[in-house]
This record gives structure tokens, C-alpha cells and sequence, in this order.
């Protein structure tokens, strides 16, 4: 039996693209040499829909994210591989609650993402697996050719997809690597939020996009929404009219190339 997953946690996000994302990062005065490099892949098989792009997975609320530090280029290397579900299907009950690893290698968490300027709540569900993985299956993975993403994958990214979203290893036989997104992300304290903001920009081909978000509890979530629109405007960075996910955002701009 399934049911509609209850979150514990939110995480509140505002975003920006291309001109007003570099106003933002020139009112915020971020400094490169600062924040944590990194680059990011996303797995899906596009399509061309008329004008449109389709991203088949993304589109059902399936997305597989590889994040890699700058720099590794050792025979094994530091993989951050997640599995996100958005919005959040019913669950079984073996899903239904956070859980993580004993050794610390993967954790999977249930939360709300609400963005800016409705900061409509959708609930999500990710899986986050740390490993390190031989460089040639990295390098395998990350080739144009479809079907490659398996060896990335733990075992619990497997079970929770086929328990969840009902995928098996075939079903995943058409995925294709979109990126690389170049990614700098920093954490600064602005006292009047309780947690760290963390502000994070995306670089993909001709895209600039610029995240800032705070993570809270369920009950102090609204207030949040108003205390990072507030301490944005003291900043001088006006909030965006409309909010976009930069998840689909850039996965748009990358699959450009490769829809067929």
C-alpha cells in the first residue's frame, strides 16, 4: 500500500536568470574564489515537441543529478550521485520516512521546495549517495551514448526507483548525460534568517542562474519566505516577478543538442 509522503523540513528558494542573475551576484558581492567549484550532470532522453523540448523524466519527476569537485582526477573519483523525485509520489511504507545509511554513504530525505514568489509548496524525495567510483565508469557515464548511467547508481538509488516511480534497469536504457553545469556555491550568514543562506550559481552554455535559498522547519516555512525576500531588498536585489525552476531551466538549455 502507497500513500502521500509527509515532510519534516523545507527548503525556501529564490531564483534568478541571466541579466538579473549577474545584477544579483554584483549586489550580493560574491567572489568566486570564495565558494566551493564544482561540476554537475543530469541524466534524461530529450525530444524535440515542436518548438519545445521534452524531457520525458523530468517531466514525470524523475531527475539524476552527478556532482564531481573540481579538480579530482584521480583513478577513483568523488561521486555525489542523487535520485530526486519532484513532486514526491505516494510511497511505500519502507519510503515514507527519512532515512540514512549506517556508514554514512547515502541518505534519503522527504522536505517541501518552495520558490519564490508563490513559494507554492511540492513536496520532493531524494536519494544522495557519496562514493568514490573508478574514473573509467565516470568517464563511461558521461559519454553521448545512452544507457551508461547504471554503474553510478547504488543499490538503494535502484530499490527506491523501481518501489517508487516503478523504473527497472531497462527503463533507463535511453537516459543520455546533459551537462556539464559549471557550479560555485557559497554559505553566508545574514542574521536575520536562523540558518545559513546558501546562494548557489549555475553555468550551463549561454544560461546564468542564481539560487538563494534557506532550509527550515515545516512550522517556521512561510515566515522564511518573507524574512529572504526582506533581507534580499536590504541587499538591494529586487525579488524576480515569476519563479522558474533551474533544474528545467538548464536541463532545456543542455538538451538543445541532443533532442531528437
Amino acid at each position: 500500500m502507497t500513500e502521500t509522503p509527509t515532510a519534516t523540513a523545507a527548503e525556501i528558494k529564490i531564483g534568478f536568470s541571466g541579466d538579473e542573475a549577474r545584477k544579483a551576484a554584483c549586489a550580493l558581492e560574491l567572489q568566486g574564489g570564495e565558494g566551493r567549484s564544482r561540476s554537475i550532470y543530469f541524466w534524461d532522453s530529450p525530444r524535440k515537441a515542436g518548438d519545445d523540448i521534452s524531457l520525458p523524466f523530468l517531466d514525470r519527476g524523475v531527475i539524476f543529478r552527478l556532482r564531481l569537485e573540481d579538480g579530482d582526477q584521480g583513478s577513483k573519483r568523488d561521486t555525489s550521485m542523487t535520485v530526486k523525485l519532484r513532486p514526491c509520489p505516494r510511497l511505500p511504507p519502507d519510503w515514507r520516512k527519512n532515512r540514512k545509511d549506517e556508514d554514512g554513504d547515502w541518505d534519503f530525505t522527504i522536505e517541501e521546495d518552495r520558490t519564490g514568489p508563490a513559494f507554492t509548496p511540492v513536496v520532493s524525495a531524494s536519494l544522495q549517495a557519496e562514493r568514490k567510483v573508478e574514473a573509467k565508469l565516470v568517464e563511461s557515464a558521461l559519454r553521448p551514448e545512452p544507457g551508461e548511467l547504471g554503474p553510478l547508481l547504488a543499490k538503494p538509488h535502484r530499490h527506491l526507483l523501481e518501489d517508487a516511480a516503478g523504473l527497472k534497469q531497462g527503463d533507463l536504457q535511453d537516459l543520455r548525460p546533459l551537462g556539464p553545469v559549471y557550479t560555485v556555491k557559497w554559505k553566508q550568514d545574514w542574521g536575520t534568517l536562523p540558518d545559513p543562506v546558501v546562494i548557489e550559481e549555475w553555468i550551463a552554455k549561454d544560461l546564468r542562474f542564481l539560487e538563494v535559498s534557506v532550509r527550515t522547519s515545516m512550522a517556521d516555512a512561510a515566515e522564511a519566505g518573507k524574512l529572504l525576500e526582506q533581507a534580499l531588498r536590504r541587499r538591494n536585489v529586487a525579488p524576480p516577478r515569476c519563479g522558474e525552476s533551474k533544474t528545467r531551466a538548464v536541463l532545456t538549455v543542455l538538451a538543445r543538442d541532443l533532442a531528437h
